[in-house]
């Protein structure tokens, strides 16, 4: 009877896996010199690595893995002790890896996949570029630092041309994700760098929808927009076709509870309006509110009143923290893509304007003191 079990239970195991005609992705190849290693298959999308498969390799080095393919692209990793090579999978695919263990992770070649052999390029350049920025930090030689700071420039400037070659494929998100000695390549806080992580989630808003590196990307595009600079008090110049007979141009987004909240309404009904344009996910924003809530409690019985544009990625991160705000709350559902950021020339976040007597003044504070000084002169 036991046998019988065992028996009826490989049967059922054999009929599941001989009915498995999902498509499958390959990935397989020779390692030299890793007689009884182990070579482990890691799916690194997620910031831990999990183990998804393995062989115990044999002299001759042969491996080979199968694995579903995903519904979104997926990050892998070959890694042979402490060495890996990084690999991507969104299609079915025969990749060929081949390698020895001596050089595992530089001495690899690929073929079947040119994102992946993108990726190669991009390990071994980075890798390259590491030494050289590792030996300038130890040398008090000026020629030394300035080869390395022209090996970053042209390091960045090729990682740029593959990006925009496919703004919305794996590849260019694998490369804005580089750090060299920790530091990212593209830093979204440089106002240069930052167009290109927004290029690249343009492309993937369009392209790759669904994915959650698109959202990622969303998100590191907004945080760069948070970034402080120094901005000039001015009046925004805009076609008069845009401003449909008010001295400002209006908005029209959704309230907390779905209704539509226009601007030139709230202009309309107060004295003075401060126009705030922010991101409840951003660090500043907490600290942030609690001085306009100290502002609105002054000034809200004298005219006051704030009509806040949240460009927030996450919905329910904006629904709980307007929940909790007692002024005009609004959401722009296409965040970073919104029309509102080049019309108000939004440079960075928190924004801000003070619209007074219906748009007869239109001011644009650069930083909290000098808001609540405008506000002071304006309001008493």
């Amino acid at each position: 009877m036991k046998g019988f079990l065992i028996g009826a239970t490989i049967a059922i195991a054999t009929m599941f896996v001989a009915c498995d005609n999902s498509p499958k992705f390959t990935i397989e190849g020779n390692i030299t010199n890793a007689d009884s290693m182990v070579l482990y298959l890691e799916n690194i999308t997620k910031s831990n690595p999990i183990i998804v498969d393995s062989a115990i390799l044999n002299a001759k080095g042969a491996y080979k893995f199968r694995q579903a393919v995903p519904s979104q692209a997926q990050f892998y990793r070959l890694r042979l002790g402490k060495h890996s090579i990084n690999l991507v999978a969104d299609t079915v695919a025969h990749i060929v890896c081949n390698s020895d263990a001596a050089q595992f992770s530089t001495g690899y070649t690929i073929e079947g996949s040119d994102d992946c052999s993108i990726m190669r390029e991009v390990d071994l350049a980075g890798s390259r570029l590491k030494g050289i920025v590792n030996q300038a930090l130890k040398s008090d030689s000026e020629d030394v630092r300035q080869a390395a700071s022209d090996s970053v420039k042209s390091y960045k400037k090729r990682m740029t041309d593959l990006i925009l070659q496919a703004p919305a494929s794996p590849v260019a998100y694998y490369i804005l994700m580089q750090r060299v000695n920790g530091l990212p390549i593209f830093d979204t806080f440089d106002k240069a760098d930052n167009r290109i992580i927004a290029a690249a989630a343009t492309a993937h808003e369009v392209y790759a929808t669904d994915a959650p590196r698109t959202e990622i990307l969303r998100n590191i595009a907004l945080q760069g927009m948070a970034t402080n600079r120094p901005q000039r008090e001015h009046t925004i110049e805009v076609d008069a076709d845009k401003v449909d007979e008010l001295n400002f141009i209006d908005i029209a987004l959704y309230d907390l509870a779905g209704n539509q909240r226009k601007l030139s309404d709230v202009a309309a009904e107060k004295r003075v309006v401060l126009l705030d344009f922010t991101a409840y996910a951003l660090d500043y924003s907490p600290a942030y509110n609690i001085q306009l809530n100290n502002i609105y409690e002054t000034y809200r019985n004298k005219g006051l009143e704030i009509y806040q544009v949240s460009f927030d990625t996450e919905l329910s991160r904006w629904q709980t923290v307007a929940d909790n705000l007692p002024w005009v709350c609004v959401h722009d559902a296409d965040n970073i893509y919104s029309t509102l950021i080049p019309l108000y020339d939004v440079q960075s976040l928190p924004t801000c304007y003070i619209i007074v007597d219906n748009g007869e003044r239109f001011m644009r504070p650069t930083d909290v003191d000098d808001l609540k000084q405008k506000l002071a002169q304006i309001l008493g």
